[in-house]
């Protein structure tokens, strides 16, 4: 299981530190909307990180079922870290430049009239359906599938990494109900630090997990 954990926990970690955009969007909820909606969200975010997840590590189980990992493993390791590697270039190239306060999308200000309901599926689908969080996930999935065959191994491995990759969404709603009013200057602070510094953190962990899955594919080739 010692294993398994240590996997989910890299590609935990670097959606903690990728899902700062996220974040963005519970900074939102946790100053404008009662705690029930943050709650929602957050919630709907580990649901979107557990079916992806869970989805891949019963692919690969059906496709590889006990034994040494086939070859075909390592060749979705190396893929898996070229997109990786990719998107860090991505966001390092659209970083914000010259002092130039970062583009915030508008619909993120928008989200602080969501109802408990639309900000569940809105975190699902983001959780889900976007492209950086979901390679994050199938990496950790695939590794977790190829360091253990014990299904109880797995769903702890996985669960592991759905709390460790939530800390940062759920951090806001955490602090509110914590600090209640005196939570405002804190999060306030935190989201322009984030809005200014989120690009370059992203790339960077994008680029670490992205190395460590394709050295780790060729490995194993």
């Amino acid at each position: 299981m010692g294993t398994a954990v240590g996997e989910s926990l890299i590609a935990a970690v670097a959606l903690l530190l990728a899902a700062l955009p996220t974040v963005l969007v519970t900074l939102v909820l946790a100053t404008r909307r009662p705690a029930a909606v943050s709650g929602a969200f957050v919630g709907g975010w580990m649901l979107g990180l557990a079916v992806v997840g869970g989805a891949v590590v019963a692919a690969v189980d059906v496709a590889a079922p006990g034994g040494p990992s086939p070859r075909w493993v390592g060749w979705a390791k190396v893929a898996l870290g070229v997109l990786l590697l990719a998107l860090a270039v991505r966001k390092w190239s659209g970083r914000p430049r010259d002092g130039r306060a970062p583009d915030i999308p508008g619909w993120v200000a928008a989200v602080g009239s969501l109802t408990a309901a639309k900000a569940f599926g809105l975190a699902f689908l983001m959780a889900a359906a976007n492209p950086k969080n979901v390679v994050i996930t199938v990496s950790a999935a695939v590794s977790i599938s190829d360091a253990t065959s014990r299904v109880a191994d797995q769903v702890v491995a996985l669960a592991v990494f759905v709390v460790v990759g939530s800390l940062g969404v759920a951090g806001p709603a955490l602090l509110r109900r914590a600090l209640g009013d005196r939570s405002g200057p804190v999060l306030e602070a935190t989201d322009r630090w984030m809005a200014s510094n989120s690009a370059l953190i992203m790339a960077a962990v994008l680029a670490v997990l992205g190395v460590v899955l394709l050295s780790e594919g060729l490995a194993a080739l």
